[in-house]
């Protein structure tokens, strides 16, 4: 066997089993928005929340950092300025829609007693799918819905904690994304300087199928706010006849 034919072997066995790496999607769940839960700076001026994280949305919201110390809040541990997140060991980055770049469009949705709501992802097969929430006035009892482009459905139920409290080590459903944050009413006075927290929820999807629309329905009991939602794609392999040829000549 020549050195040729052997490198010809080995290139074909290798893109054979080449996979996609995973995806970070950032879903797009701007259309179902509805309030701001977030105090920004925006143009060197405070823009205040208008629906909050408790008291049916009309009591206390969170600040951006930048906000926060404009506010004379230096020592508070707020929410990034960007509404980003950098990717650890329990989710990835994570984008969210609140910007001090921002002062106008929705952040967040709110959803007081029982309610529901949809979104749309991108059609693709995913291996994680996160949503983020938060619950006041105790813990909210939520049902979700996947829904697959071959028209199964996948059900998920989750108690989702007060915001309050973090969330319980070694949990494989539930996280907390933002944490030990502050809570200021709407005077932008800080009423707590710490222990609360923006929590998600990965739900799991099956990775063997397409994922088209996630559906969540909550119970009366407590006080929920929708913050976002991050996909995490499968790896789907590769099939070496749709792999382009090495683009290096073989030389025996």
């Amino acid at each position: 066997m020549t050195t040729r034919t052997l490198r010809s072997l080995l290139f074909t066995l290798l893109t054979g089993l080449s996979t996609h790496a995973s995806d970070v999607i950032q879903i797009d769940v701007r259309p179902i928005l509805t309030g701001r839960a977030v105090t920004t700076l925006t143009d060197g001026k405070p823009v205040p929340w208008t629906s909050g994280v408790d008291g049916r949305g009309r009591a206390d919201g969170y600040l951006t950092l930048e906000a926060a110390v404009a506010n004379g809040d230096t020592n508070a541990t707020a929410l990034p300025g960007d509404g980003a997140f950098k990717a650890d060991s329990s989710h990835p980055f994570v984008q969210l829609n609140f910007s001090n770049a921002d002062g106008k469009n929705p952040q967040t949705r709110g959803v007081e007693g029982a309610g529901e709501f949809s979104f749309s992802v991108p059609t693709n097969q995913f291996k994680s799918m996160l949503v983020f929430l938060t619950s006041s006035e105790g813990p909210s009892h939520l049902h979700f819905e996947l829904t697959y482009s071959d028209g199964t459905l996948d059900q998920r139920d989750i108690l989702l904690p007060d915001y309050y409290n973090d969330i319980p080590a070694g949990d494989p459903n539930l996280f907390s994304l933002a944490k030990d944050l502050p809570k200021w009413d709407a005077t932008d006075h800080m009423r707590e300087k710490n222990h609360h927290y923006i929590h998600g929820v990965d739900l799991h999807p099956d990775a063997a199928k397409k994922l088209v629309s996630v559906h969540l329905t909550k119970t009366a009991p407590g006080y929920l706010v929708f913050w976002g939602a991050t996909g995490v794609t499968a790896k789907q392999r590769i099939p070496s006849s749709k792999l382009r040829p090495n683009s290096v000549p073989l030389r025996n």
